[in-house]
């Protein structure tokens, strides 16, 4: 009876899917694509859940960065040249240290998102050891770079202060390497939020530093840009010690401390986050120095040069630390599903970082066309510096489409954990296209100071088109294993 009873309720609906099916259809396909918004919609809330932590510390540390050139300028064009030029060399380092460290997300990501803890603990006790190795290595770098800098071709008045900023600067190297390993993992497991409240704190103790030994307050010498340096490194000292803290303390990450220790140290290990990393750190300076090597050629030049290519470039960062937040929104959602090995999802996520990146690029150029005469004025009062300052404002929102679009497949590079090619159109778009059109337009076509900006947006655009070109080939091969993998 039951039997028959089921064969004619098939029946019965065998009829109504035949008499209806195109109405099944149709909400078979209304059902599939409210899903894919969905998911889409998912994707856009996640990405700057990541992205805006890290936007925001970036614009704390970018605002102190530009307080502290602001108050530089206070002692002097002198002075302001010297951090400038220093600022550069130093921050050239620091770079490819952050850049070294930044190998430790997305393989901590794809771990994290195919819930392999032990993994996790593994790349987070080899990393430590890794960066700190790294940054002893680096304090000595930036040791011999301050005996070279009388070599560089600088101003005689630029030299010396220079030289006694990097000094007290380069104790400040191990410190961040420490603080951006805890940085890295955070982020890889998807914790942005931690980095971005010690880097909101850091930067509010170093400009109260800044400002004590700089001027001199509470019966203290006035120290000018020594001081300067001084409350750098202060604040660079509290960042590891406040995340070693806070790291221990949160709830999420105690499944991943419990293992810490009980997890070997592996020389495989070290050695694959020091592969990646190399190419990582490589690939980030060779893109910062080319903006480093412009603004030595600027000294070749003149003193208002200088001045006014670290206005434009303060302001430039403003623009470029909006697209490296959604970068790294971007690595982590695509390292995570990496290790879940959703192809689709890879995509989203990467979609999803450019349209959010077009919609703030299309901000800023406005923004830096429109207002290139006026920004120069929070710096200095010096007519020459402003407008030189104001044309390489100009010519910075010429290339804000090209850097964040580099950028954002950069991050999703990173994100499938590919660095060596990355590297590669690196420096075929710096270096064989950027630097040599900035020193032929400056010192062979005439044109001078401006003319070094010339390079930025050649090899902006060369690296985004390359960098497309490699992530579209990625895919092809993954999607290629998948379907292999099916078979």
């Amino acid at each position: 009876m039951t039997k028959l009873t089921n064969v004619k309720r098939i029946k019965t609906e065998l009829k109504y899917f035949c008499a209806n099916k195109r109405t099944v259809h149709k909400n078979k396909q209304q059902y599939i694509m409210t899903l894919a918004k969905r998911t889409i919609f998912s994707e856009y809330k996640k990405t700057l859940n990541l992205s805006l932590p890290v936007i925001i510390a970036q614009a704390g540390q970018i605002t102190v960065g530009l307080i502290d050139n602001i108050m530089i300028g206070k002692l002097g064009t002198t002075s302001f040249a010297a951090a400038s030029f220093t600022n550069t060399l130093f921050s050239l380092v620091l770079i490819f240290g952050m850049g070294y460290s930044s190998a430790l997300t997305p393989l901590a990501g794809k771990n994290w998102g195919s819930k392999n803890i032990i993994s996790v603990s593994s790349i987070f006790r080899n990393g430590i050891l890794a960066n700190s190795l790294i940054g002893l290595l680096l304090f000595i770098l930036l040791i011999i770079i301050n005996f070279l800098i009388p070599n560089m071709g600088q101003p005689s008045s630029v030299i010396d202060l220079s030289q006694d900023y990097l000094r007290i600067l380069s104790f400040s190297i191990f410190p961040t390497m420490i603080f951006y390993t805890y940085k890295q993992i955070s982020e890889g497991i998807g914790d942005t939020k931690t980095a971005m409240r010690i880097m909101l704190w850091a930067n509010l103790i170093n400009c109260i530093v800044n400002y004590i030994f700089m001027f001199g307050k509470f019966g203290l010498p006035e120290m000018g840009l020594e001081g300067a340096a001084i409350g750098t490194l202060t604040a660079r000292l509290y960042m590891p010690i406040a995340f070693i803290i806070k790291f221990n303390k949160r709830k999420e990450n105690q499944a991943i401390i419990n293992l810490l220790f009980r997890v070997k140290y592996s020389f495989n290990q070290i050695k694959s986050i020091s592969i990646l990393g190399l190419s990582l750190g490589g690939q980030m300076v060779m893109e910062a120095s080319a903006f480093g090597i412009c603004a030595i050629m600027m000294g070749w030049i003149s003193e208002n040069g200088i001045a006014a290519h670290q206005i434009a470039i303060s302001l430039s960062t403003l623009g470029f630390m909006i697209f490296q937040g959604l970068g790294s929104g971007t690595t982590i959602r695509v390292s995570h599903y990496r290790g879940q090995n959703k192809l689709n999802n890879i995509k989203i996520a990467t979609n999803t970082g450019i349209k959010l990146m077009l919609i703030y690029a299309s901000i800023s150029i406005l923004l830096f066309v429109f207002g290139r005469t006026i920004f120069p004025l929070a710096f200095t009062k010096d007519d020459n510096v402003i407008k030189l300052a104001a044309n390489m404002i100009l010519v910075c929102g010429i290339f804000q489409i090209f850097d964040g679009f580099q950028i954002i497949f950069a991050g999703s590079l990173r994100g499938l954990a590919d660095a060596k090619i990355p590297m590669l159109i690196s420096f075929i778009a710096y270096f064989m296209i950027s630097i040599p059109i900035s020193y032929y337009s400056a010192f062979k076509w005439g044109y001078s100071e401006i003319g070094i900006w010339f390079g930025f947006p050649v090899g902006l655009l060369i690296s985004s088109i390359l960098s497309y070109s490699r992530y579209k080939y990625l895919l092809i091969n993954y999607n290629r294993q998948f379907n292999l993998a099916r078979v």
